[in-house]
């Protein structure tokens, strides 16, 4: 009995111990609200003042500061979400979360989007690469000197929080602008099907936008057929649709709309934005008012980017809902026969552009795969590990690439956001729209003037008049007539301003 007694009251211990343990770390995993703290990297004071809400207001001497105040606050409050947006981002997820997540690493690295981030990071200037760099900084900064215990998801994953860069808030971008533009699985889908059924039936299963009709379109089906395209049921072009992250663009909708003066009783405008993301814990978006010589605006952030990219400032309100324009095609890559390092181009033969990506996986051996570039973009067929459409002989025949504008090295949305944020009436905010590219978006507003307007900014290929196949299926790489001819021109892409109804 009296050893019985001593386990009871050793187990006793222990579950009090165990107790004592678990609170002291729920306090000290917990972001600090209160005092001060000493940062280097800051040029000047930060105050953060939260409400009843938990909602933070940031208030800084200078933009630099301000982006550095917002990276603490969202690594106090989201860090294991700002982890998660930089492993999706660098194809990184199979290093946490193991063999199961390691397609979707490598349809990521054939994509390229830290690639292409890295690209748009090199063409970055000014106060956007100043305000990129700052955000960065407060992230690093808070994690690396200040926070006490790692949050919970970490500790059971056994994970230390990675370094954040200024290219992982350009990766974040692309993968949103992926998130809301989905049709390249629709082309893929209509390839597919031409391989079993002719187009008529094909535009049955999947049928036009309602209210529009398909342009006429070459026969895709005896096109395909001509080309032999004949994937087995183990290549990545059947498997694509499966491996790739969801879009979950089809059949979702968002809603915005702007009311004159003339429609409220206030005669001020009034504005309300409800943008239909996929609902996660916690949000995809994180309250925040910011505060700076220059700026004020309160709204929606998300953790990875330094902008509030849904709100209000002093003379403004604006809100997004998805556009979902074609701005993604597929390109059947005709591979040279006695040389698969070669694809055809109407100039001739061409050199894929290649590099050796090594994916780490979580209890398991590294991964190395080998992508390729074309000059329409990634092959995105190499997620499947260079399963290409085999052609005479079992040789390589045909790759699949991708051309998207969202992976253009030229943009720059954390300038456009930050102009929105300070933009004064519709036409300023209008203006500054001029510099977004991608995603499309409709873009709702109103002014203290009481103005108030509608714009979808973007960038939209035009296809050449014998384009024949409309950016409804892969099209041939080797034909030059199914190259984008060029871009909508920014002051054509759709827009209304005080319309005599009263509302947009």
């Amino acid at each position: 009995m009296r050893w019985i007694l001593r386990f009871l009251w050793a187990v006793l211990a222990l579950l009090v111990a165990l107790a004592a343990a678990l609170w002291v770390y729920s306090r000290q995993v917990l972001p600090q609200q209160d005092g001060r703290l000493t940062m280097a990297g800051l040029q000047g004071e930060v105050r953060i003042e939260r409400d009843a809400d938990g909602i933070p207001s940031i208030h800084a001497g200078n933009l630099a500061d301000l982006m550095f105040g917002l990276g603490v606050v969202h690594a106090q409050d989201r860090l294991w979400q700002l982890e998660t947006h930089k492993r999706i981002g660098s194809g990184r997820l199979a290093e946490g979360f193991g063999l199961g997540a390691l397609e979707t690493d490598r349809f990521l690295r054939a994509l390229g989007v830290r690639r292409a981030a890295q690209a748009q990071w090199e063409q970055t200037k000014g106060e956007s690469r100043a305000a990129l760099s700052a955000y960065a900084r407060g992230i690093n900064t808070y994690v690396r000197n200040h926070m006490k215990a790692r949050p919970p998801e970490f500790m059971l994953l056994g994970l230390q929080p990675q370094e954040w860069s200024e290219i992982d808030s350009l990766a974040w971008g692309i993968m949103m602008a992926w998130d809301l533009g989905g049709n390249w699985g629709t082309e893929l889908q209509r390839l597919r099907l031409a391989l079993k059924m002719p187009v008529a039936r094909v535009n049955q299963l999947i049928p036009p936008y309602p209210g529009d009709t398909y342009p006429p379109t070459a026969d895709y089906a005896q096109l395909f057929q001509s080309l032999n395209l004949r994937p087995s049921t183990k290549s990545a072009w059947n498997r694509l649709p499966d491996i790739a992250p969801e879009s979950g663009v089809e059949g979702v909708g968002s809603n915005n709309w702007v009311l004159a003066g003339s429609r409220t009783t206030t005669g001020k405008p009034l504005l309300a934005n409800d943008p239909h993301l996929k609902l996660s814990a916690p949000a995809l978006w994180y309250f925040v008012r910011l505060v700076a010589p220059g700026i004020k605006v309160a709204g929606a952030s998300m953790p990875g980017l330094p902008t509030v990219v849904l709100g209000q400032n002093e003379h403004i309100a604006w809100g997004f809902t998805n556009t979902g324009p074609d701005v993604q095609d597929l390109y059947i890559e005709r591979i040279k026969p006695d040389d698969p390092a070669q694809y055809q181009t109407p100039a001739g033969w061409a050199q894929f552009e290649t590099s050796s990506e090594k994916i780490a996986v979580k209890g398991q051996p590294d991964v190395t795969i080998t992508v390729r570039r074309t000059r329409h973009g990634p092959v995105i067929s190499d997620a499947g590990g260079h399963e290409d459409v085999l052609g005479a002989k079992g040789r390589p025949a045909y790759a699949l690439a991708m051309r998207w504008t969202a992976l253009d090295p030229d943009g720059d949305t954390v300038a456009t956001g930050l102009a929105f944020n300070r933009a004064t009436s519709v036409q300023a905010f209008v203006d500054a729209s001029a510099g977004w590219i991608a995603p499309m978006q409709n873009m709702v507003v109103a002014d203290r003037a009481g103005r108030i307007g509608f714009v979808a900014p973007g960038r939209v290929p035009l296809r050449r008049p014998d384009n024949d196949l409309h950016g409804l299926v892969p099209a041939p790489g080797w034909e030059a007539r199914y190259d984008w001819a060029g871009w909508v021109p920014v002051n054509e892409t759709p827009r209304e301003f005080d319309p005599e109804r009263g509302y947009i």
